[in-house]
């Protein structure tokens, strides 16, 4: 079944003028037209018209695609969806897909139905191509994660620059033994953050040593946190790390029970950042410094641009937004040995 994105490809013009020669709505040059109607032509390329129809109506329906619910770090970012959809009159799903694709295609089945308007995705894996596929053929956004060469409108912060700037506090404090806990996932904020860790170091001429990067599970669970954090703790006093940079806040935690249970203390033997500022943060003793991300605006950002999209037919550029260092209990300056 030939597709709107094929026929754009076909013509040489953007999905959003066909769409409005096949709507009959908005601008469109002559030229234009007249490459549309030929494409159409050429695939014989056959309108869903009972999809157009239930589109025309509107869903008023939104899908928010989310990995898992147990990151407590999406919570926020859910909620400025919801409160921004819901002012603009429109209603939300949930679609939690545990990153399996056959629920992801149950999902989005609404979108090509025209049960749901459009999307916001709060994953993607960074080299993805189903969703550059999806977008070129209806309305979507994608919160805090994106496809690397990505060309559709998406929301996020600058994960790079985030993760150089807790690399030089810690450095600031005079630690060099500096350890790294990952994730293994494919998600870009996991590849940028390891690197903006490692150009931290690299600006400090400290040489990334492997013995100090441990990783934890894609859902950046406590568990694999605490299993990390054993992994890095577990060399000779005179070797282990000194501080711990974490891509994630729940990762972070784990670390600090992990220490706990070997008998260190944080941050007296070992400082630990992390990153989200997710509220569990504060309501750990020591309370954690980390990395704050606006999850709130990020996800009311989204949902503006994505109401936009659906209005116009054109799709946004990318949005960075500003993420501040938090500086708690957890991080204290090095005790030179």
């Amino acid at each position: 079944m030939v597709t709107i994105a094929e026929v754009a490809k076909e013509a040489g013009v953007s999905v959003a003028t066909v769409s409005r020669v096949i709507n009959k709505n908005g601008p469109i040059s002559p030229k234009s037209l007249e490459k549309v109607n030929a494409a159409i032509e050429a695939l014989n390329y056959q309108p869903n018209v009972w999809g157009r129809r239930l589109r025309r109506k509107e869903s008023r329906m939104l899908l928010i695609f989310v990995p898992n619910i147990g990151n407590p770090y999406y919570a926020s970012i859910v909620s400025g969806i919801e409160d921004t959809a819901r002012n603009a009159d429109y209603g939300t799903m949930l679609c939690i897909t545990n990153q399996e694709k056959i629920r992801e295609r149950e999902f989005t089945e609404l979108l090509y139905n025209g049960q749901a308007d459009g999307a916001v995705f709060l994953y993607s894996d960074k080299n993805s191509k189903e969703i550059r596929k999806l977008s070129s053929e209806v309305p979507v956004v994608q919160c805090c994660e994106f496809s690397r060469d990505s060309r559709d409108g998406h929301v996020s912060i600058d994960n790079f620059k985030a993760a150089k700037e807790a690399a030089e506090y810690l450095i600031s404090l005079g630690h060099e033994r500096i350890g790294f806990v990952g994730s293994d996932n494919q998600f870009i904020s996991s590849e940028y953050r390891q690197k903006g860790f490692e150009a931290g170091l690299a600006q400090a001429g400290i040489v990334p040593d492997e013995r100090y990067f441990a990783y934890g599970d894609r859902d950046y669970s406590f568990e694999s946190g605490i299993h990390a954090g054993k992994e890095l703790l577990s060399l000779q006093e005179k070797e282990r790390p000194t501080a711990v940079f974490c891509v994630s806040d729940v990762l972070a935690l784990g670390v600090i029970r992990a220490a706990g249970n070997m008998g260190l203390r944080v941050p007296e033997d070992i400082s630990v950042i992390g990153f989200d500022d997710v509220e569990y943060a504060t309501m750990f003793d020591p309370m954690l410094t980390t990395i704050s991300q606006p999850r709130y605006s990020l996800g009311k950002a989204s949902v503006e641009m994505l109401l936009s999209q659906i209005e116009t037919g054109e799709t946004g550029e990318a949005v960075y937004l500003e993420h501040r260092l938090i500086l708690r209990d957890s991080t204290v300056k090095n005790r030179k040995e």
